[in-house]
Order: structure tokens, then C-alpha cells, then sequence
């Protein structure tokens, strides 16, 4: 994976987003700060961080999740924002709600259209489900 860095992003106008795919029992993690939308976890690539960094350290910020590995699987732009999209595999854990985050919960990705979902968020998951 060849990774824009974050200072050539920010001169393009662009956001580089770490975005987590997490699976289990044919369900997908999704997470919801106060009163927003339910989203994929993930979060902005810091300066000086790589995309896979950045995935790991959200993973654990929002969920309280920590991996062992994360796959990179996809670059998915939208608009101005260019997401590293990473699946997750088994955890050891459960994953609750930390720092802003109010909730997390497992959605069917069929239900992903019933539900109050970012809409770019929809699109990667019809591309990578």
C-alpha cells in the first residue's frame, strides 16, 4: 500500500481517513458519536502516521479493540476524502463504546439501508462486502 502523506493531503485539500471493517457472525461493527450517524470505526491519519497506525489506534480510541493484524484490503476515495480501508479479524474481546463514541453495535449489512449510515459508508460496504 503506497499511502499519500498527510502534508501533500492537506495541499490537495484532501482528508486521509483509516477506516476498519470488522465482521463477525455475518454482522458488521458500526460506531455513533452523540446524535451523528452510525459509521465504520475509524478515524483521521495523523501526521507523521501511517494508515495501518492510525487503524490500530482508533480501533482501540473508539472500541477499545486492540488487533494483532489488520488487512489492508482497498483505497476508496470520496470527495474529499481518501480512505485506507482495513478488515479485522477476531478480537478478544468485546468491543464498548470509549472517547466520543456513544455506541457501538453490529449490524447485518442487508440492514445497513434501513438504518441511519453515512451514505459513502453504504457504498464501500456494497464494494467490499
Amino acid at each position: 500500500m503506497k499511502a499519500m502523506d498527510t502534508a501533500t493531503a492537506r495541499r490537495k485539500g484532501l482528508k486521509l481517513r483509516a477506516t476498519v471493517i470488522y465482521r463477525k457472525d455475518g454482522e458488521v461493527l458500526f460506531v455513533r458519536k452523540r446524535n451523528a450517524k452510525w459509521n465504520l470505526p475509524g478515524g483521521t491519519v495523523e501526521r507523521d502516521e501511517t494508515p495501518l497506525e492510525a487503524a490500530h489506534r482508533e480501533m482501540v480510541e473508539e472500541t477499545g479493540l486492540a488487533f494483532d493484524e489488520l488487512r489492508y484490503i482497498a483505497e476508496f476515495r470520496e470527495e474529499k476524502v481518501i480512505h485506507y480501508l482495513f478488515e479485522a479479524r477476531k478480537a478478544a474481546c468485546k468491543p464498548r463504546p470509549c472517547n466520543e463514541i456513544e455506541a457501538c453495535r453490529w449490524i447485518k449489512p442487508k440492514a445497513v439501508s434501513k438504518r441511519r449510515v453515512r451514505r459513502p459508508i453504504k457504498t464501500i460496504l456494497k464494494r467490499c462486502a
